[in-house]
């Protein structure tokens, strides 16, 4: 079992080395379909593929990208790895980063389930439902996993450390992004 570990260890810093936002993004989009299908059983009621699909190309076109550049800007405005470093990591990471990706995800749903302009039309008041709740959620999580991962974890698989953590946020994220937004009446 651990040269099997090791092997896929290898295989996939070999990946990363030769195409590494592709490999970014399969992998997010792996890990955002997973998410998605364990929301799917913790909700009961019927598989719902689209919804899976729906997450697995937020992961693949979105945060795969975004999750290299993000850290890749990161890196090299704020490359050491001290705890200050560290922080101000975390803190641009948490007002930034994390809310943008919560309301790309939160769109992507909306659009999946009620078409492009109707989904979008319901986004503001998704936002003003489930943004902060679900930010503030966010703050009992992922500080914790900025910490570890910019102190202890090499750089190249830092992208790696984000997606393993995903999973469980994912998780929480689509049950937050599949929770439905009244009609606005104009």
């Amino acid at each position: 079992a651990a040269s099997s570990l090791a092997s896929l260890g290898a295989a996939y810093a070999t990946a990363l080395a030769s195409a590494p936002v592709l490999t970014k993004s399969a992998t997010a989009s792996a890990v955002f379909a997973l998410s998605d299908r364990a929301a799917q059983r913790i909700e009961g009621g019927a598989r719902d593929a689209k919804r899976t699909l729906t997450s697995a190309l937020v992961g693949l076109l979105y945060f795969g990208p975004a999750l290299h550049w993000w850290l890749a800007m990161l890196t090299h405005y704020v490359p050491g790895r001290s705890i200050a470093d560290t922080l101000v990591k975390t803190l641009l990471g948490q007002c930034l980063f994390g809310p943008t990706i919560t309301c790309v995800f939160f769109a992507a749903s909306l659009v999946s389930v009620q078409g492009l302009a109707a989904g979008l039309a319901r986004l503001p008041g998704k936002v003003r439902q489930d943004l902060l709740v679900t930010w503030a959620s966010g703050l009992c999580f992922w500080p914790f996993v900025d910490l570890l991962l910019y102190r202890l974890a090499p750089v190249a698989w830092i992208p790696l450390g984000y997606n393993v953590a995903s999973f469980l946020w994912t998780i929480y994220l689509s049950l937050q992004a599949s929770r439905s937004v009244p009609k606005r009446e104009d």
